[in-house]
Order: C-alpha cells, then sequence, then structure tokens
C-alpha cells in the first residue's frame, strides 16, 4: 500500500521549519528512507519504544502516521465489520459505506453512479482553527473557509443541497 500525502496551507508558503519537521516525521507524513518507504513499518513492528510506552506515549510509536498504519496493519486484511460497534460519531462512515455499497449495485446493473454528474460539489477540506469559544461554528467556518459548511467552489454555494 502506498500513502501520499500533501501538506499546504492556503493561506502560506510552507517554511523551512515545517517541512524540516515533515521530513523528520512529524505530522501526517511518515520520514522515510531514500525509497520512500516509511522508517517505521509493519516488517520492524513500527520500532515501538517499549520504555517510551510505559513512560510518554500509549502506542510507544513515534509518528501520527506510524501509529494510524499500526491500527490499520493489526486489523488483518480483511476486518470483520460485523464485529464493529459504530456509534453517533461514525455517522459520515455509515453514510459513506451506504454511499459506495448503493454506486457498486448501480454499476453491477450497467448504471454510471450519479455522483459523476456532480463532480464540482466533492471542492470540500479539512482545516484546522483556533478561535474564542465566543464565536459560533457558522462564524468560524465562514471566516475560516468563506463557506458556513467548508465548501471551496464557491462561497455561499450549498451543493448538498441540490
Amino acid at each position: 500500500m502506498l500513502d501520499l500525502y500533501l501538506c499546504l496551507n492556503p493561506e502560506r508558503p510552507i517554511t523551512d521549519a515545517e517541512r524540516e519537521a515533515y521530513d523528520r516525521g512529524n505530522g501526517v507524513i511518515a520520514e522515510v528512507d531514500e525509497y520512500y518507504v516509511p522508517l517505521r513499518n509493519k516488517s520492524n513492528d513500527y520500532l515501538i519504544d517499549r520504555k517510551l510506552q510505559k513512560t510518554h506515549s500509549y502506542t510507544g510509536i513515534k509518528g501520527v502516521s506510524e501509529q494510524d498504519a499500526a491500527v490499520q496493519d493489526s486489523q488483518g486484511p480483511i476486518a470483520d465489520r460485523a464485529r464493529e460497534h459504530l456509534g453517533p460519531t461514525d455517522l459520515g462512515i455509515m453514510h459513506f459505506r451506504k454511499l459506495v455499497m448503493d454506486a457498486a449495485r448501480a454499476l453491477q446493473k450497467g448504471e454510471a453512479p450519479p455522483h459523476l454528474k456532480h463532480q464540482d460539489r466533492y471542492a470540500v477540506r479539512s482545516g484546522a482553527c483556533v478561535t474564542s469559544k465566543a464565536k459560533d461554528l457558522t462564524a468560524v467556518m465562514i471566516e475560516r473557509f468563506g463557506d458556513a459548511a467548508g465548501y471551496v467552489g464557491g462561497p455561499g454555494r450549498n451543493a448538498a443541497a441540490e
């Protein structure tokens, strides 16, 4: 499996200090060798540090990307979804799975996925914002992204409602 990441700040260029931190494996980007293979990976048990695990980090694994990979790899090639206990915070996962399964069933019948007609609706990106507790979410989203729903394809357009 190959994971590719793009780190950017839409408001300013990435600094040299940020680039150096990414090169060391900080953030979501794994530290890699000359062949772009993560230094901490399944073949070396993610270089787990048991002392660090006892004193500092629950996982004992350096790097967010590596911790995520370790959890994913530990599930095996196919996770048993029947044993999952999804809760209210997993609503996005449930909707996405239904969307993919419905599209796959339609494709089996020879129907093109309806989402191909609306590719412009996928211009949403994640982001972070530190702000005052006094601000409501709508104000923060408009300030940070220019749109109350985080849509970056055009201000004030609610593509989901169309």
